[in-house]
């Protein structure tokens, strides 16, 4: 009978409890703002962690779609900017430098065919007499002087690059410095050298090397190079070495330079020497 009791009397004091537990969390939801809100985050903490759980399987399931899909529209961007790479090449070729500035013609020409492993390198260009190129006209490039021509078919035309021993260009180290030949190196396809420099002129590091505008042939003022090493030669001059901004070996499109004044030029120099 004493046990009977006991049971009766715990679960009637479980029941109490719980019905009082279920007040209190009635009365913290409707009396305080502040328990209000904590039960809110509560609520939405797990409602966000449910539906984010949802969307990370939905993804999964879906991530092979999305990756053809981005596949197929990379495919699409990349041959776009390949066609819009061609058209510039193209329209440059084509209207970009086929221009006239001053005294000097630009024609646009892309090179076809060239030599870069011998001791007398060539190119050959795609551009002739019937695009108005003239033989002994100035082949560069907006890195510097590439070569002159010195034939010309009707479609085509040959040049000797300044990889050539054949081959120097009239040279200015800084705007107002000191002006001499610049040839080939015989070395690298970016190195060149300038001889016959006075010793007392002195040369710094890393100065610009510009074309003079002595010849008929360039224009003045191209930016060709920086000077580097200095040595003296048999103590009487200075040589100076040159580091090209164009590399002979990533050469392929170039600008031919016409001298629209050089017939007059030559016909003023021919009879001042008589």
């Amino acid at each position: 009978m004493a046990a009977e009791r006991n049971r009766y009397a715990l679960a009637l004091n479980a029941a109490v409890f719980l019905v009082l537990e279920i007040a209190a969390v009635i009365l913290l939801g409707h009396s305080s703002s502040l328990q209000d809100i904590w039960i809110n985050r509560f609520s939405h903490r797990v409602h966000a962690g449910l539906w984010g759980g949802s969307e990370k399987v939905r993804n999964y399931f879906t991530l092979d779609k999305q990756n053809k899909t981005l596949a197929a529209e990379n495919l699409e961007l990349s041959t776009a900017v390949r066609e819009l790479g061609q058209r510039d090449l193209s329209w440059r070729e084509n209207h970009l430098y086929d221009s006239q500035i001053g005294q000097f013609k630009f024609t646009p020409a892309t090179i076809v065919k060239a030599s870069r492993n011998s001791q007398h390198n060539y190119i050959i260009l795609n551009k002739g007499s019937e695009d108005g190129v003239k033989s002994q006209t100035g082949i560069v490039t907006t890195n510097g002087v590439v070569g002159v021509v010195s034939s010309v078919g009707k479609h085509y035309s040959y040049g000797l690059t300044l990889m050539n021993p054949r081959m120097s260009v009239s040279a200015r180290i800084g705007l107002t410095g000191l002006v001499a030949p610049l040839e080939w190196d015989g070395k690298r396809s970016d190195g060149a050298v300038m001889r016959n420099l006075p010793l007392h002129h002195e040369i710094a590091l890393g100065d610009t090397v510009w074309t003079s505008g002595f010849s008929s042939v360039f224009p003045a003022d191209i930016p060709v190079g920086v000077t580097g090493k200095v040595r003296q030669i048999d103590g009487s001059t200075n040589e100076v070495s040159v580091r090209l901004f164009q590399d002979f070996a990533a050469l392929r499109y170039v600008i031919i330079t016409e001298n629209l004044d050089r017939d007059e030029i030559s016909a003023v120099e021919k009879e001042g020497s008589k």
